[in-house]
């Protein structure tokens, strides 16, 4: 009964997968070469005049065709997938036939030197294969095709292909043969005007302006990723273009990083970080290795974007042990969840604390005595803060207080405190409470005697990150709209997850300490510009299927960002998108005492007070500054 129940899940298996056993192509393919050996031996005697059998069974055909055989397990030419048979097929086979002619040649010169005779003449060998491998080539051509006919793909994409040059036409007819049929390919588009009448594969070139408004959703670009980012760099009206078109716009990796057996697979669908000018980021790895490898490193908010990303990105370099803390225990337990699976050699510890209690994360520190800490814990949505200061003050500040200095009093390496722009000029209490946090953390950078090294990053808005503002538009589009934005003049600057940990991870590895390092955002994106981008890759139309509503500005929200306040300028790194902000803030004893009595008032639950030593402690700390936005902003 257990034999049965192997066997039939062999079988199952087997037609899951949905090819033929290589026994039974090596078996075809010795029947195809019988034939093939047969013929030639036929049209060999027909020339010659002799006396000739319709099947010849003589000693010489055989070992003809066992040398056949014998090149066939050689080469291995029966072992690809007949359905994904292409160009490198072609190839074996050709290989299979060349290098059986070739032993039949030399064994023929072998044998008429001491013998006066051969297998077969040696233009019958050469005859043989051209039409051995004519058969076996064809063979898998008839079984590729009858493959993709009864797997037709109904529901295929018509898909133009962006480009005309050697890289875009290896897509297009990559595309063609797949067997997976996700898109039929019906042209291809070009900027040259000079090639709009011209055919590539019997298909039409044609250019943007000769395209109309796509009213079915099953029309789509395809385009290459290094194309797509010149297209970013240098053209951004021409994928706006195609949006406007009501085209589906889908990426495909360069050629050497394609990875699966059907070229579908690896197109995907671009998202608005692809459509970010952004220039890629090149990490000092051997550096970073030196400060990460072999170390414990303690990751605080590990649940949220970027302390789970900073995760990701450090298990690279094999640091000893990773320490995951955060309070929220469902979002922690999913990180833990995914690393279990995509990487259970890794070494880590799931702590469930509040960086607000000091006795419990020093248990932390004494316990597992961390050489590296990102400081990523903090609450970061502006109006909520608002509503909640005392909140704000007592995880963004004395949180930050107490795992400094349980850094020191442990004689961590090195603190990275993660902070944000809205800390520059800040106009909210989350802006102010974080400003806060890194006036703390430079005060510590210049007491004597201590041996941590403190490091303070700071960087804008990111893309998809947990709260941010791309996860509520799509949630508002799944509802049929309207997507809601503060204000038609809102700006902010924009970055990727992996970028900001990138460089997060760099900036972690520089400095003496004390600095605070910012990071080259690119050019601030309207946010307006984002809804109507998104609601255009979800195929819809803005204004017209999904509408766009002005709300306001909430309290404490800014009309644009800053990352430099307005007395600093910047220093330039080894790394061209980090500076270091070179701050006039003078800190002196005055300050350290407005620290500590800040300290106590938030201890104190006293808001009114924590709030006005929090304005003597930041000058910059203005809300009128918000209210004199909107004035200029309304009357712009």
């Amino acid at each position: 009964m257990l034999k049965l129940k192997s066997v039939i899940l062999k079988s199952s298996k087997c037609l899951v997968k949905n090819y033929v056993p290589r026994e039974i192509i090596f078996l075809i393919d010795t029947i195809i070469v019988f034939f093939a050996a047969q013929a030639s031996f036929l049209l060999v005697n027909t020339i010659n005049s002799k006396a000739y059998n319709i099947i010849t069974l003589s000693y010489e055909f055989f070992l003809f065709l066992g040398i056949q055989l014998v090149c066939f397990i050689l080469l291995k030419s029966y072992s690809g997938i007949i359905r994904y048979t292409g160009f490198k097929d072609a190839f074996r086979q050709i290989q299979t036939t060349g290098l059986t002619v070739i032993t039949v040649l030399v064994i023929n010169q072998i044998s008429y030197h001491y013998n006066n005779d051969k297998i077969i003449y040696d233009g019958g060998a050469m005859i043989y294969g051209f039409i051995a491998f004519s058969l076996l080539y064809f063979f898998r051509i008839v079984v590729k095709r009858i493959y993709q006919v009864i797997n037709a793909n109904h529901s295929s994409i018509y898909a133009y292909v962006l480009g005309t040059d050697l890289t875009d036409v290896a897509i297009a007819e990559s595309l063609i043969s797949d067997t997976l049929k996700k898109f039929t390919i019906i042209g291809f588009l070009s900027d040259k005007s000079s090639l709009k009448r011209s055919k590539i594969f019997t298909l039409p070139v044609k250019t943007i302006q000769q395209l109309s408004y796509v009213e079915s959703s099953n029309k789509a670009v395809v385009i290459s990723e290094k194309r797509l980012k010149k297209i970013i760099s240098n053209d951004k009206n021409l994928i706006d273009k195609l949006l406007k078109l009501n085209f589906k716009i889908y990426k495909i990796p360069e050629i050497e990083n394609w990875n699966n057996e059907s070229i579908s697979t690896e197109a995907k669908q671009i998202n608005l970080e692809d459509l970010l000018p952004r220039t890629p980021i090149k990490l000092n790895d051997e550096q970073l290795k030196k400060k990460y490898a072999n170390r414990v490193i303690m990751v605080t908010g590990a649940a949220g974007s970027i302390g789970s990303d900073i995760i990701r990105q450090l298990i690279r370099y094999n640091p000893k042990k990773l320490l995951l803390v955060d309070q929220a225990e469902t979002a922690l337990h999913e990180v833990c969840l995914q690393l279990k699976f995509n990487h259970p050699e890794l070494n880590y510890e799931l702590i469930i604390a509040d960086v607000t209690y000091l006795k419990r994360m020093e248990k932390i520190f004494e316990k597992y005595l961390p050489h590296v800490v990102f400081h990523g814990a903090a609450y970061k949505h502006v109006p909520a803060m608002e509503d909640n200061p005392s909140e704000a003050f007592n995880v963004n500040i004395c949180g930050t207080r107490n795992v400094a200095l349980l850094a020191t009093q442990y004689k961590v390496e090195r603190f990275v405190f993660i902070s944000t722009d809205k800390a520059v000029n800040p106009t909210s209490i989350m802006g102010a409470s974080k400003r806060a946090a890194e006036l703390y953390i430079k005060s510590l950078s210049h007491k004597q005697n201590i041996e941590t090294t403190f490091i303070t990053t700071r960087f804008g808005n990111v893309l998809g990150s947990n709260g941010s503002v791309i996860p509520h538009f799509k949630k508002q589009i799944k509802q049929g709209g309207p997507l809601t934005v503060t204000h038609k003049d809102i700006t902010r600057y924009f970055m990727t997850i992996n970028e900001a940990c990138q460089l997060v991870l760099e900036a972690g590895v520089m400095g003496n300490g004390g600095e605070i390092y910012v990071f080259d955002m690119g050019e601030q994106v309207k946010i307006l510009d984002l809804a109507r981008k998104l609601i255009r890759l979800s195929g819809f139309i803005p204004d017209q299927d999904i509408k766009i509503e002005f709300t306001g500005l909430r309290p404490g929200e800014k009309l644009y960002e800053e990352l430099l306040a307005d007395k600093e300028n910047t220093l330039p790194t080894h790394h061209k998108k980090i500076l270091i902000a070179k701050s006039s803030y003078q800190y002196d004893n005055s300050k350290r005492i407005l620290l500590n009595n800040l300290f106590e008032q938030i201890e104190d639950l006293d808001e009114k007070k924590s709030i006005k030593t929090l304005k003597e402690l930041i000058p910059e700390y203005r809300k009128e500054r918000l209210k004199l936005s909107k004035i200029k902003a309304s009357t712009a």
